[in-house]
């Protein structure tokens, strides 16, 4: 089952004038661990390999705000400074999701994601832009499945590709929905971003979302994205322990950049929305099936 957490902790409570907008992260808290990671060619299997049963997971946050247009004004209970909304940078937000590193397990980022629901007001330029890396994926997710549909009568022909056409279908449907980057998109781009030691939180490494201005004027006033991982199993070499995965939480927080003013974070700059997962060997019963 999905859980979800967001800030404010209770969203009845949010008032856009405190907070000028809200803060969610949802997903999968118990996901199966990927334990053949490491694995490049599995033993007996006469040198192909397959990710056909790698989980993968996806896990979504999403901003939301009153906006600046006139006709969401009847949606709003009170008279909501929307001034941040119309007066934007260009560089407009960070989202940030960081997994720790000191539970038993780490992530292994697979695809990043910035979601739309069709149509959008430059739907033609975006049609135009997801189509043509369509064009991209699909001559090598249509080579990948016919080579892996001839693997079974050359077992040794072509080593990795047998594994290839579950990998690529799996990242064309995480892709699908998701808002073009360049020219006819938006100039979207992720970072990979870790934090400094807290006594706290420990180490957290993880992705920074960049939004533009002009995403927060077309797609809305309620942003979604995603980070599809991976799970894997870690034991450091150098503490005598016994390895089990523990409990840890994904980390999140965000921020807007005014085109004059202070940043304006939530829930704050040196604190951060927490979703706790706990991950489970595959032998393991209860929680949800994995998605793959």
């Amino acid at each position: 089952m999905i859980e979800v957490v967001s800030s404010p902790k209770d969203l009845s409570t949010w008032d856009s004038e405190e907070q000028p907008f809200y803060l969610e992260v949802f997903g999968d808290p118990s996901p199966v661990l990927d334990t053949d990671y490491a694995e490049i060619v599995p033993p007996g299997s006469d040198g192909v390999t397959s990710a056909a049963s790698t989980p993968v997971y996806e896990y979504w946050w999403t901003i939301g705000h009153p906006g600046h247009k006139r006709q969401h004004h009847h949606l709003l209970s009170g008279t909501a400074d929307n001034s941040l909304w119309g007066n934007l940078a260009e560089e407009a937000a960070h989202i940030y999701l960081m997994f720790p590193l000191d539970a038993g397990w780490r992530v292994k980022e697979i695809v990043a994601t910035v979601k739309y629901l069709s149509p959008v007001h430059n739907q033609e330029s975006l049609s135009e832009r997801a189509a043509a890396e369509w064009q991209h994926i699909q001559p090598l997710l249509a080579d990948a499945s016919s080579i892996a549909s001839t693997l079974s009568a050359v077992p040794p022909a072509a080593p990795f590709a047998a594994g290839a056409a579950p990998i690529l279908a799996t990242l064309s449907r995480l892709q699908f929905g998701s808002v073009p980057t360049g020219k006819g998109g938006y100039d979207w781009y992720v970072e990979k971003v870790s934090t400094g030691y807290s006594k706290a939180r420990g180490v957290m490494q993880g992705v920074m979302w960049t939004l533009p201005r002009d995403m927060f004027e077309d797609l809305g006033s309620r942003i979604t994205g995603s980070l599809a991982v991976s799970f894997v199993p870690n034991r450091r070499q150098d503490i005598d322990e016994e390895w089990e995965p523990r409990p840890g939480a994904l980390r999140a927080h965000a921020v807007v950049f005014p085109k004059d003013g202070e940043p304006v974070w939530n829930p704050s700059q040196s604190s951060f929305l927490e979703f706790h997962v706990t991950p489970r060997q595959p032998s393991e019963g209860g929680g949800a099936e994995p998605k793959s």
